[in-house]
């Protein structure tokens, strides 16, 4: 038996455009039209994998786990970048031992809010530099089982028309003890420190040994497809920016 966990990280806030954003929708949505990549400020960017409905994707994680964690969000046309009831799209997820015994299957359904309300409601921006598609809101799961799952493989399910792609990336918990937690903080450099420490109320130095224990242990790492890419699989890079314009403004 296993256990869904939905924690759904979306990028934007709950709120319907118009009256919730009041005066700033318009600006920003005026910005959306008329932003390309070379505007924003480049912060980041990640690889991510394009799933397809006739042909599942395989992943092998380095060691078995209890939880992975699948980051997704759906790509839509320009012609929908505005569209106010958003968008609905699906993935199903097969997990397997390391015998290759089936231990579950979950259909998994979001509602994505459309490219330009993500825009809307913050600074931050994830783009294509070479697509012309658009990122709609992305979201986050965790799947936990509790016997350990040595490969997964995801496929697209039927979702709204409007949708053109599904794209996902999967993460695993590092594999560190409990006694090396805190010992592998330490060595991490201030930056990476801070990084991991962002959620925190308080800064790196100032965090007890059971706060590092937990920061350190709950650290995720990508994990990549099974085979060649191109040939089993197709991977895209998404870039995240700050809005020029926004630079001055509480992002999200």
């Amino acid at each position: 038996m296993t256990r869904l966990l939905l924690f759904l990280l979306l990028a934007t806030p709950a709120a319907v455009a118009g009256g919730h954003y009041g005066p700033q929708l318009a600006d920003y949505l005026l910005q959306a039209r008329f932003s390309t990549a070379q505007e924003a400020r480049f912060e980041s960017r990640a690889i991510v994998y394009r799933l397809e409905r006739d042909r599942a994707i395989s992943f092998a994680f380095s060691q078995p786990v209890e939880m992975f964690k699948l980051i997704v969000h759906p790509t839509v046309g320009a012609a929908d970048r505005a569209r106010a009831e958003g968008f609905v799209y699906g993935f199903r997820a097969r997990l397997f031992d390391g015998d290759g015994e089936r231990l579950a299957q979950h259909d998994i359904h979001f509602h994505a809010k459309s490219p330009d309300e993500v825009f809307a409601s913050g600074t931050r921006w994830r783009f294509f530099r070479n697509r012309s598609e658009l990122i709609a809101a992305q979201d986050s799961i965790e799947i936990a089982s509790e016997r350990r799952i040595a490969r997964i493989e995801l496929a697209a399910l039927r979702s709204d028309r409007a949708v053109n792609g599904i794209d996902v990336r999967v993460y695993e918990r590092r594999p560190i003890l409990g006694q090396q937690a805190i010992a592998n903080f330490r060595r991490l450099s201030k930056e990476e420190q801070q990084a991991l420490a962002g959620a925190n109320a308080f800064p790196p130095d100032m965090l007890t040994d059971g706060e590092m224990n937990s920061i350190a242990l709950n650290q995720w790492r990508p994990v990549g497809p099974v085979g060649i890419a191109g040939s089993d699989y197709v991977l895209h890079v998404v870039y995240e920016g700050l809005r020029p314009a926004a630079e001055g403004e509480q992002g999200e």
